[in-house]
């Protein structure tokens, strides 16, 4: 999951560079510390406003499913053929075309788009 690597890493970096942070501050003077932090508040106020408005302008996060151009399937027994999709409600768009031929004995038979429950 690249997602959850890359959320760890910020994570860990942000807690680095606190630490770093804390130990400047504590080597400096009362006043060139409280001067540095002024700074440095203003700067990370800039970032996180400047994140917000990514975030803002980011493509939601509903996947896009594309199914096309699948083959055939045949389920003999009760069982389900499938040449289309089977996803949950909570899918997003969802965009099918050109699926195979699908034949089920006594079964199921999809050749489109299924909602799981």
């Amino acid at each position: 999951m690249p997602v959850r690597r890359h959320r760890r890493a910020v994570l860990v970096a942000t807690v680095l560079v606190l630490a770093v942070f804390a130990g400047v501050l504590s080597l400096l003077s009362w006043d060139r510390a409280n001067q540095l932090a002024g700074v440095v508040s203003a700067l990370v106020g800039v970032a996180a406003l400047g994140a917000g408005v990514c975030a803002l302008l980011a493509p939601s996060g509903t996947a896009v499913v594309q199914v096309s151009r699948t083959g055939g399937a045949t389920a003999t027994g009760g069982g389900d053929a499938n040449t289309g999709a089977v996803l949950p409600s909570s899918a997003g768009a969802v965009s099918i075309r050109e699926t195979g031929d699908a034949r089920a004995d006594g079964g199921s038979a999809n050749t489109g788009y299924r909602r799981q429950e």
